[in-house]
């Protein structure tokens, strides 16, 4: 062990496998903490750390089992970790084919929340940070997750297996939204782009599965602060359990005076959210995880619909979203894991002078989902996965004119049932086969739904090619259920996905085709919904990462080709989707300047134009925006041990980026419709924050549980 002239103390060695041989591109890290290295082609490693006393030291790469070792920091020089092979679990490698892991992942395994928050279009939010990978589409005044030709509405989130309804933060027109759900949160985000396991229903593109951290091993707290934001949280640990919280409030009014936005704010946006998690073991397999999150927001916005000549009004919006979710997961002694959740979402959104001075339109919704599930491994090579859910879900929407009239009263109920079971079996050394079935019964059109999903999938060493097929199915909206409706079912979204990858030392090369064919979705024909709509997507994605050829460096870069068509909602004719874009690329990268203490994102996000319609022109659908582009930073100095700051920059060349336009209903004296580009509320924005740990040994652990 060798102390450096700033006290940091030096870890070194070599990653060797069984015969010896050096293993190159190892991740060697101290868990909770950023310090760490990779492997040289020699298999050795050194970094410094600050750490003191007892640490856990670990070391991963993909095919071997992880490494642990718990010893004093100061026992660390020359070390000699020998990473054992592992055989490959079923669960692992059958599903993964359409799917990029953070935190559970074989290549980004130890910087789970971190990889978020530094990804230099996040501004520390996960869905930012997602929408750096191939298959997402960039709209960028809702800021919510379009994949491969999708509706957002048709990629779900869940936390610890239980559904989300409503994961975003609700902002204005034209203001991209972000996830209600701190990075820190969760220890493994599983991001699947299409053909995902049968448990997950209700979901025609994709489904984003996080799984929080289990229970907290110590004590600790922290603060946060900047121009438009302030918060706190931290955990208690106890013997077999642990209690944590989560502040933060959000006031963009300084903010907005400094650098002011397009928009006239008789109130500026503000947010109050607070997550609460009580978690604890239960006998000696078994985890209780109690979750909880509240947020409120509320701004008033002074405009007027120029375009369809309405008045000036104060815009007010209200919402208040509550998450509640208890999970237990527990193992029998004969290897039989079991899982039982509960989850319920009530979101309450009011709009006053919505449409008019003094009217006032007045939305909410709620779920409750249940479900319990079983795996087992029947015997060697064959994995068997079962269970059952409900969601009942109820919603309300109610309208009131300038006079207080009551115009409008929408509300539905509705139940669906689901029961599903998934094999998974290995058919040959490195060949392994998925056969998954779920059923279905939805109460609204008293119909049963069946959803058969295959794959195949073989490895061989570093490399893994996969072919998916599988039927998804989807409820309608629930504003199109409360609107007249005639015989609807739920949509069907059936994936045809066929893809391949490669890992080599640190790097990885990932390539994807898919079709994707939608049916039953909803159409509005002479002001009556039918499932008579249907559509088509079909593209590729390719995805390059690399965090060995340079040291500190980790970088990825990735395309997608998308061609989407749609017959739906009000659409006349088949029509490419209004968010769809042909071209996306994307370049993310970042690095750390040991000198400096310091870490530097950047991503560079292009997306081809937009189609529009141009009421001025023939046809529907007949016009194509300009291309978008984007180039965000953020930098992260390490000041100590206990303090951060993070400074991010989005779309630092200020190019002024639209959406398509919007067009007047009717026209003018001269017979023209007049329009407007849809655009940010602004070009650029600026954030700086400071995070302090008050007692832990990480500060990145301040806004963690």
């Amino acid at each position: 062990m060798r102390l450096t002239a700033q006290g940091q103390q030096q870890i070194t060695g070599m990653v060797i496998d069984v015969k010896g041989q050096p293993v190159e591109g190892a991740n060697i890290y101290i868990t909770g903490t950023l310090d760490g290295a990779s492997s040289d082609k020699a298999g050795k490693f050194s970094f410094a750390t600050t750490q003191k006393g007892t640490v856990i030291l670990g070391a991963s790469y993909i095919g071997y089992k992880d490494f642990r070792l718990t010893a004093p920091v100061d026992q660390m020089g020359q070390l000699k970790i020998v990473l054992q092979p592992s055989e490959k679990a079923l669960e692992e490698v059958v599903v993964r084919a359409s799917t990029f892991s953070l935190g559970k992942s074989r290549t980004l395994e130890k910087l789970d929340a971190l990889d978020v928050v530094m990804t230099g279009s996040s501004n520390g939010d996960i869905y930012g940070a997602l929408m750096s990978l191939p298959g997402t589409q960039k709209v960028g005044e809702d800021g919510k997750l379009y994949i491969r030709g999708g509706d957002n509405r048709e990629t779900q989130t869940f936390i610890d297996g239980m559904h989300v309804l409503s994961p975003y933060s609700i902002t204005a027109q034209d203001m991209p939204a972000r996830g209600r759900f701190s990075p820190f949160l969760f220890q493994g985000i599983n991001f699947s782009l299409g053909g995902y396991e049968s448990e997950f229903g209700q979901a025609l593109s994709a489904v984003l599965p996080m799984d929080t951290k289990d229970v907290a091993g110590s004590t600790k707290a922290g603060i946060n602060f900047s121009p438009l934001s302030a918060g706190g949280g931290g955990s208690v640990a106890f013997r077999k359990s642990s209690l944590s919280a989560n502040v933060n409030f959000t006031d963009l009014t300084l903010y907005n005076k400094v650098l002011p936005d397009r928009y006239s704010w008789k109130k500026p946006y503000q947010s109050l959210s607070a997550e609460a998690q009580y978690k604890t073991a239960v006998g000696a397999r078994g985890v209780f995880k109690l979750y909880t999150a509240y947020d409120r927001t509320a701004f008033i916005r002074t405009f007027a619909d120029t375009l369809d000549h309405v008045p000036q009004r104060d815009f007010r919006l209200q919402q208040d979203n509550y998450y509640l979710n208890a999970t237990l997961k527990t193992k029998t002694r004969h290897n039989t894991h079991l899982f039982f959740g509960a989850a319920g979402s009530y979101v309450d959104n009011r709009y006053d002078n919505a449409r008019f001075q003094r009217d006032s339109y007045h939305q909410n919704e709620q779920e409750l989902h249940l479900k319990a599930r079983l795996e087992k491994n029947i015997m060697p090579g064959y994995r068997l996965s079962t269970g059952m859910e409900a969601y009942l879900r109820g919603y309300r929407a109610v309208y009131h004119d300038t006079l207080q009239q009551r115009l409008q009263d929408q509300q539905v109920n509705y139940q669906l049932y689901a029961a599903f079971v998934d094999n998974q079996v290995r058919l040959l050394p490195g060949l392994y086969a998925n056969a998954s079935g779920r059923m279905e019964y939805a109460q609204f059109s008293s119909a049963w739904n069946f959803s058969p999903r295959v794959s195949l999938n073989y490895l061989a060493n570093r490399f893994q090619v996969s072919a998916i097929w599988g039927r998804y199915y989807q409820m309608p909206d629930n504003s199109v259920l409360v609107a007249p409706h005639e015989n609807m079912q739920q949509s069907v979204a059936s994936h045809y996905i066929l893809g391949a990858s490669y890992e080599y030392k640190g790097r990885l090369i990932k390539a994807e085709t898919y079709y994707k064919q939608y049916d039953q979705l909803e159409l509005l024909q002479q002001q009556v919904y039918h499932a008579n709509g249907y559509g088509k997507s079909t593209g590729f994605d390719v995805y390059f990462s690399d965090e060995s050829s340079v040291p500190h460096l980790k970088y990825n870069v990735s395309y997608s080709y998308n061609d989407a068509a749609r017959l739906y909602r009000d659409f006349p004719v088949m029509s490419t989707p209004l968010f769809a874009s042909r071209h996306n690329a994307r370049m993310s990268g970042k690095y750390y300047f040991p000198a400096l203490k310091t870490y530097a994102g950047v991503t560079a996000t292009y997306a081809s134009g937009r189609p529009y319609r141009d009421p001025n022109r023939d046809g529907y659908i007949n016009a194509v925006d300009k291309d978008y582009f984007s180039l965000d930073a953020n930098l992260t100095f390490l000041i100590s041990k206990q303090v951060i700051l993070y400074t991010s920059c989005g779309n630092i060349t200020g190019r002024q980026n639209t959406y398509g336009y919007r067009y007047a209903p009717s026209p003018d004296a001269t017979g023209v419709y007049q329009g407007a580009p849809v655009m940010a509320s602004r070009n650029n924005f600026f954030y700086i924050g400071v995070f302090i740990s008050l007692k832990s040994s990480s500060a990145y652990d301040v806004s963690s549980f």
